[in-house]
């Protein structure tokens, strides 16, 4: 590393960002996580009502739910 070199922290969307995929072992399509003044949004696509709750639950792990809202939506690809 330089001597000079900031290490930039990672923001608290970027943690939940990566808690996220994290924790639905990369099942969530199209993640965006925006925070704005102190309040975050999750969006995404998930294959399974169960991916959901994983994604939720990632994401509640680092921040409280009455400043969370969640737009994640279950879409059910039929396999033949």
């Amino acid at each position: 590393m330089l001597p000079n070199a900031t290490v930039l922290a990672p923001t608290l969307a970027e943690r939940i960002e990566s808690r996220v995929l994290q924790a639905t072992h990369g099942r969530i399509r199209n993640l965006e996580v925006t925070e704005i003044q102190g309040r975050v949004e999750l969006r995404g696509c998930v294959p399974s009502h169960y991916a959901k709750q994983l994604a939720l639950h990632g994401a509640l792990e680092l921040i409280s739910g009455d400043c969370f809202s969640a737009q994640i939506t279950v879409d059910r690809i039929e396999r033949i």
